[in-house]
């Protein structure tokens, strides 16, 4: 063992701090320190270097103190003198002044300087600056660790606010759907027209109490801008019955119906209703020549303000209508072109599920009972799909927002586009027609821009109505700009679409009609002869948004 000790000490020899190397104790070290004065004193000679019977001592002065390495007799004396000298000056560098109350202030740091210094007693092939290195403990993969910690945090709190803005753009549409949901039911009749259509009032009167004073309109509840039309009925068809509104979905869901909204024959279902009842229940009945099938489709779709698809649904049935007993007993072969895939199918109980899913073929299971000929639908088949996120292939149209925000007022410009997919299954129709688009801020000072003329509005309690007429398949792309005032970009989403193709030959799943034949019900064989049948569909949009 070479080196005892490393201390610092007065210059009467009180130990200010010191690091022992090896088994010595600090009654020990502080009596070797006490006898250091008196033997420099006694001292002639001019080294820095001082002995007892038992030690050596090599010091250094250092302004007002010493430092102090103890060794014993038999060390190097050369190496000791390096080793103090490189103590000397670490101890300088991490001092700002050499005074008491200094060194006390970074004796840890002074004594750890020691020990990377002297190892065992012994000294280490270091220099200044690699003491330095080591004390710092300076660390890459640290300094990595650090700036991901950072920007976990920087992410966490950037979530938080989105998902604020989130909560409080959903706390303002759950309560204006509260305030607009008395309002919108005094705005539909009991009339038995689709068509029929009146100015809406502008007073809400309970039939219950007469003498109830109306409430005060709110900024949503000013009359109807005369731009444009909403044109949410159809015609009635030839045969003297009428086309269900446009609007299917349930006030409580697409929030269109308000106190200023067009009266219609039929209230709107609940929410509950409308998710549990069939499409076709509240369908146009279509003319039966003596077999109809219709497929009705309904499509839900989330999509992002930069034209994205988040996730995408079909949900279809397949309606047999029957109005002729000699046609009762029937079969129904189905062809699927295989267009999309993960295509689930449910069938009837009466349906033969086996026949279906081998050969898609529509039977009853007892094929000596018919069909009912009552002319009533009866829902044989459904079916349900789901998109990949990013898939267009389920979705007719895509919406851009691109919007600028200038001293509380929108500049919006809302790009669409018909998907190729559905152009190409829709080859027998030559544009869409009568797309709805729902901005939900109610406000009169909505400026529409749009050079085609086949663009009008109409302003409600849940916000501006925007009509597109028609989008033609050989120009499926266009756009239209608008400015509202809104404090933020978040009160303009989420955007609701609604469309609706009646009378198509083609459909999302691509289902159609391949031979329709008599079953003999004696021999339970078929009859080569097919026969005549009428094909309808439906395509609808039920909650198709953009957020």
């Amino acid at each position: 063992m070479a080196v005892l000790s490393g201390s610092i000490c007065t210059r009467g020899g009180k130990a200010l701090l010191s690091r022992q190397f090896c088994e010595v104790t600090k009654d020990r070290i502080a009596e070797l320190l006490a006898n250091f004065p008196s033997l420099i004193s006694n001292s002639e000679s001019q080294h820095t270097t001082v002995e007892d019977d038992s030690v050596r001592y090599v010091y250094q002065p250092l302004e007002e103190f010493y430092i102090v390495l103890i060794t014993n007799k038999s060390s190097n004396i050369l190496q000791d003198i390096q080793t103090l000298h490189l103590f000397a000056s670490t101890v300088s560098n991490i001092l700002r002044s050499i005074d008491e109350r200094e060194i006390f202030d970074n004796a840890f740091e002074i004594i750890s300087a020691f020990d990377e210094v002297i190892n065992l007693g012994y000294k280490e092939n270091l220099t200044l600056s690699q003491v330095q290195t080591f004390l710092e403990m300076d660390s890459h993969e640290e300094k990595i660790q650090d700036i991901i910690e950072r920007n976990k945090e920087l992410e966490a709190a950037e979530e938080r606010r989105r998902r604020a803005k989130e909560i409080q753009r959903k706390e303002l549409a759950r309560r204006n759907m509260e305030q607009a949901a008395p309002l919108a039911r005094s705005a539909w009749t009991e009339s038995d027209s689709f068509s029929s259509y009146s100015a809406p009032k502008t007073v809400y009167e309970p039939a219950s109490i007469a003498t109830q004073q109306p409430p005060k309109p709110s900024l949503g509840a000013k009359p109807i801008s005369s731009k444009g039309g909403l044109q949410l009925g159809k015609k009635a068809s030839k045969g003297g019955e009428s086309h269900q509104p446009l609007l299917g979905q349930p006030a409580s869901e697409i929030n269109l119906t308000n106190n200023v909204q067009p009266q219609f024959n039929h209230p709107l279902p609940s929410s509950r209703e409308s998710r549990s009842a069939t499409p076709t229940q509240s369908l146009p009945k279509v003319e039966n020549n003596g077999i109809l099938v219709t497929v009705n489709e309904k499509i839900s779709a989330e999509l992002t303000r930069e034209g994205s698809v988040v996730s995408s649904e079909v949900k279809g049935d397949l309606q047999l209508r029957i109005n002729n007993p000699d046609l009762a007993h029937s079969k129904i072969l189905l062809k699927t072109g295989g267009k999309l895939s993960g295509v689930q199918y449910k069938t009837h109980p009466n349906i033969d599920r086996n026949s279906f899913n081998e050969q898609s073929v529509i039977v009853l299971k007892d094929k000596g009972k018919p069909f009912p000929s009552n002319d009533n639908s009866l829902g044989v088949v459904r079916w349900r799909v789901v998109g990949k996120s990013d898939e267009t292939t389920l979705i007719p149209l895509l919406i851009t927002a691109w919007v600028n925000i200038t001293d509380g007022n929108a500049e919006v410009t809302l790009e669409y586009e018909v998907i190729s997919d559905f152009i190409e299954a829709n080859k027998s129709s030559s544009s869409l027609d009568d797309v709805k688009i729902l901005v939900p801020v109610a406000s009169e000072e909505v400026e529409l821009r749009d050079e085609s003329g086949n663009i009008s509005y109409d302003v409600t309690a849940s916000g501006v109505i925007f009509s597109l007429s028609s989008i033609p398949f050989d120009d499926p792309q266009g756009s239209f700009e608008f400015s509202i005032p809104v404090p933020d970009e978040n009160y303009l989403f989420p955007l609701r679409l609604q469309f609706e193709i009646n009378k198509t030959d083609a459909n999302e799943s691509d289902i159609s009609i391949g031979k329709v034949s008599v079953i003999d019900v004696v021999t339970n064989n078929d009859d080569e002869e097919s026969l005549p049948f009428d094909f309808h569909s439906n395509i609808s949009s039920e909650d198709y948004t953009v957020v």
